[in-house]
């Protein structure tokens, strides 16, 4: 038998606010330029991985040029960006009691992480194609 789920108040959370505070550190100190974290993978195949020009996009959306952060990379703008709301959303909710899981059980779970994963191989290949050229993060 399992116990009924405990409401509690929103300004109980401890674990999400600290994740979304560190996220946005990080997330300043990439963006700004403070912290360089070269691509493994690029220095390795000279080739983009489908993250290659991610701090710079969010140095862009800090500065609030929308246009510039899609230049350097889209997939993380359209897709990074908005999962990572989404799962800090879903996990307050499940962090106060409001949701039995903050990653959809079975089918569902698996079916947003099978997506996601194909989302980023077609962006990856998309990339390195002559069409993709104006999305590559040179």
């Amino acid at each position: 038998m399992t116990s009924p789920r405990v409401v509690r108040p929103w300004h109980a959370m401890r674990v999400t606010p600290a994740l979304a505070g560190g996220g946005l550190l990080v997330g300043m100190a990439l963006g700004t330029g403070v912290v360089v974290v070269p691509c493994w993978f690029r220095a390795l195949t000279g080739i983009d991985c489908p993250f290659c020009g991610g701090s710079r996009a969010i140095g862009d959306l800090l500065r609030g040029d929308l246009l510039a952060a899609v230049g350097h990379n889209a997939f993380a703008v359209a897709v990074l960006v908005p999962l990572a709301a989404v799962v800090l959303f879903a996990l307050a909710r499940w962090e106060t009691g409001r949701a039995q899981r903050w990653w959809p059980a079975g089918r569902a779970g698996r079916a947003a992480l099978i997506t996601l994963v194909v989302v980023t191989v077609a962006w990856w290949g998309f990339r390195g194609l002559p069409a993709g050229e104006w999305f590559r993060s040179t």
